[in-house]
């Protein structure tokens, strides 16, 4: 793609030039936000300004039209979404932006954006409003590495302003990154400074990279002391004269020197440790329909309910042509705008006629906080191609968080830097998956881990990929465990594991959960089992340790070794009966809220549990029976013939 970098003269957004150009995109232009005139720094949430003096100076050095803006405007919006607002900074990136695009014909922005969601929250609002494609590659990558990498691969910068303990401005200014590598891990490792100062604690200056045809020399410059504080001063350095210099060569015509692409480099070693592969097999019925898409009836139930689309912050959807995807996406993106809800989409064999099944999870609070305590609502939107994991380009977000249960979205093995299906087998797909969904939940509270899902499904397109997805589950927990030497045995909730005909892309794993950020030790576990009359019924049952949440998984299998065939109706009793006495085991009582029941298609005796399965939870939990979402699968595991994954909240 042809692709615009936004600069502030740092180190970040000049590596994430680097990065751009080994993905195979092409900088065209340069865009810089600058004060105003005799303005050394502004005070701004989004840019770095320290510095502006020698911008003009990076268009010579890389050969580039550069395009520069005065800011007139403000941090007046800065709530953990954006909109649209007149008089706000974010709105002269915009106009900048826009400006570049019809003059250069753009269609990508280069972000250097690390770890600051503020930032990368507003200038994805930009980028999506002008129809640009950010890039960050550089989003979440681990800092003392990232650090490392930069100084090897020939990013020359110097430091232009501390703020921070441990860093003084008559010292340390001026330093290159390379001389102060040592003391910043020092600064790190003593007292929790970001390294490469996405805490404000230090901000830099590029003079040379392999990007560069000439590299910038600073002829003079002065401190300026900003505070003098005792423990922590603020400094910066003000560039009074400045010029560029030759080379000796042009642009580097080999390829840059950079460090394999983190994305690959992962993959690679999943690929290393997967026992063995095999293939993808989409299997798809013949079946368009040309109905009307609306969701009029869905907005209708919600005002029944006194809710909103905003209250929304999981939705199921189950297509039953994943070829009717495209028209039915776009219905849906006309009902959803900033922090859309996490969402899972999958194919299921649903009955002839009927072109979708959707069911949404929604949350408001009944009462305000009590004293010492927080509400909090919060969705992880990302949309810039990055190493950490897939942007979500649709609408709905990789995960919603509401105070401490986190609800993710779906997560398909693309590798993130290309969006494209990872090739490889299930077992690949499967480790890279579930590694998503790890980094999706690192995101949303750096504590969370896999081994706080509390409820976690995985579809698959084939009954060989069961024990695959269940194997490499076990072995992430496990090595989880192992970084946790000591603790006492963790509770996660059981991996559901269900066959369906197709997954997006083609996919042969889709991993979803729900997690809960708790004292996973301390939950609360009950296993059961029944031997009926030609079939098993299993239970578990798993309670967050603040008694807020929990999980239960029902399963019934007819074994081959049974004798006789199982009696739908003392099955159902036996359902009813264990979900009864499973809520009393709870230590703190919890409303069962959705009864999701996979039904494998075909059997016979699914069919009549699914028909009764309602009625007979009403009758055994009355009040308290939760809304049950019946969906057909091509296959269950052992021999199963359904599944009930409920999810229970206070």
């Amino acid at each position: 793609m042809k692709v615009v970098a936004l600069i502030s003269g740092g180190k970040d957004s000049c590596y994430n030039m680097m990065q751009c150009v080994a993905a195979g995109h092409t900088i065209v232009a340069l865009a810089n936000l600058r004060p105003a005139q005799h303005t050394d720094e502004l005070d701004s949430y989004m840019y770095q300004t320290v510095g502006h003096q020698a911008i003009d100076l990076y268009a010579e050095a890389m050969g580039l039209p550069l395009y520069r803006r005065t800011i007139k405007g403000s941090s007046l919006d800065t709530g953990k979404e954006y909109c649209e607002r007149e008089g706000d900074e974010v709105e002269d990136l915009y106009q900048l932006l826009k400006l570049v695009k019809e003059k250069e014909s753009v269609e990508a922005v280069s972000v250097g954006a690390i770890l600051s969601d503020y930032q990368r929250v507003r200038v994805e609002n930009v980028c999506s409003r002008l129809q640009l494609q950010p890039l960050a590659y550089l989003w979440r990558r681990d800092q003392e590495s990232l650090l490392c990498e930069m100084i090897s691969c020939g990013v020359h910068a110097l430091l232009i302003k501390v703020a921070a303990f441990g860093l003084d401005p008559e010292k340390h200014l001026g330093k290159s990154l390379a001389e102060m590598e040592p003391h910043l891990k020092q600064l790190s490792q003593k007292y929790g400074v970001h390294i490469c100062g996405e805490g404000g604690e230090y901000e830099t200056f590029t003079t040379d990279c392999p990007l560069f045809k000439k590299k910038i020399v600073i002829d003079a410059m002065e401190t300026v002391i900003h505070s003098a504080d005792a423990f922590a001063p603020v400094g910066y350095l003000r560039f009074t004269q400045m010029h560029t210099q030759d080379k000796g060569q042009g642009p580097t015509a080999s390829p840059l020197p950079l460090r394999a692409c983190p994305c690959q480099s992962a993959i690679d070693k999943m690929t290393e440790e997967a026992e063995y592969a095999d293939k993808t097999r989409a299997i798809q019925e013949e079946f368009t329909s040309n109905d009307d898409l609306t969701c009029q009836r869905g907005h209708d139930e919600l005002q029944k309910g006194s809710w909103e689309m905003k209250n929304i912050v999981l939705v199921h959807l189950y297509v039953r042509d994943m070829a009717d995807f495209k028209e039915l996406n776009a219905v849906y993106v006309s009902h959803f705008a900033s922090g859309p809800p996490a969402r899972v989409c999958v194919e299921a064999p649903l009955p002839k006629g009927r072109l979708l099944q959707m069911d949404c999870l929604l949350h408001a609070w009944a009462r305000p906080p009590s004293e010492g305590r927080f509400q909090c609502r919060e969705a992880m939107h990302v949309q810039s191609l990055s190493h950490w994991a897939p942007a979500n380009i649709g609408p709905y977000s990789q995960a919603v968080r509401v105070d401490e249960a986190v609800f993710c979205a779906g997560q398909i093995a693309l590798v993130p830097c290309s969006m494209q299906l990872v090739a490889g087998g299930a077992a690949l797909q499967a480790q890279l998956c579930f590694g998503h969904v790890a980094h999706v939940l690192e995101a949303m509270s750096s504590s969370l881990r896999l081994r706080h899902a509390l409820q976690a499904h995985c579809y698959v397109t084939q009954h060989g990929h069961i024990p695959t997805v269940r194997a490499t589950w076990q072995r992430m927990l496990t090595q989880a465990e192992e970084d946790c030497y000591g603790e006492p045995e963790v509770h996660c909730g059981p991996l559901v594991v269900v066959v369906v005909p197709t997954l997006p892309r083609g996919a042969a794993v889709e991993l979803h959960v729900m997690a809960v950020q708790d004292d996973h030790t301390e939950r609360t576990y009950s296993q059961t089992s029944a031997q009926l009359p030609g079939a098993i019924l299993s239970c578990e049952l798993v309670q967050a340790s603040d008694g807020q949440f929990a999980t239960l998984s029902l399963a019934v299998s007819t074994p081959s070794s049974a004798k006789g065939s199982a009696d739908p109706g003392v099955v159902l009793e036996a359902v009813g009966s264990t979900l009864a006495d499973s809520l009393k085991k709870l230590e703190r009582p919890l409303t069962p809220l959705c009864c999701r029941g996979f039904i494998k298609l075909g059997a016979a005796v699914s069919q009549q549990l699914a028909t009764g399965l309602e009625e007979c939870l009403q009758r055994y939990l009355g009040q308290e029976s939760p809304a049950v979402v019946l969906v057909p699968v091509r296959d269950l595991p052992d021999r199963g013939v359904l599944h009930l994954s409920c999810w229970l909240s206070v």
